[in-house]
């Protein structure tokens, strides 16, 4: 009677150290994906900086070589730099869009994470004492 009542408090121990592992197993998935968060709007930041900046330059290009050749920037030149500026503007924020998104989903991840450490915990005790109860 007594070996297998031992038997069953060691797996009911051996449960709830395997469910705290997973429990810390899941809140480093969390912090991982907080981490990928920050990284993306980071990334996102970055990347319509830089495609801002590349425009700015175009443009200034577009002027140069508009005045180099003579033209005034009244009627179509002007008119296709603003369409070109209008089109950067665009792409800029389809840019800063595609970075919260995925900053938002790696956010999402990382609630779904620590859900699911929380569940682990909470099921735990139940499945600790389960082998107990099985010998009973």
């Amino acid at each position: 009677m007594c070996t297998p009542l031992i038997g069953g408090i060691i797996a009911g121990m051996g449960s709830l150290v395997a469910a705290g592992q997973q429990a810390a197993q899941a809140r480093a998935q969390a912090r991982f994906h907080e981490r990928q968060a920050a990284m993306e709007r980071q990334r996102g930041g970055h990347e319509a900086r830089r495609f801002s900046d590349r425009v700015r330059r175009l443009a200034g290009q577009q002027v140069a070589n508009y005045a180099a050749a003579g033209l005034q920037l009244d009627g179509s030149p002007g008119r296709l730099i603003d369409d070109s500026a209008a089109e950067a503007a665009l792409d800029v924020g389809a840019i800063r869009y595609g970075a919260e998104a995925r900053t938002a989903n790696a956010l999402y991840r990382a609630q779904q994470s620590r859900a699911n450490a929380r569940r682990i915990r909470n099921v735990a005790p139940f499945a600790a004492i389960a082998p107990i109860i099985k010998v009973l």
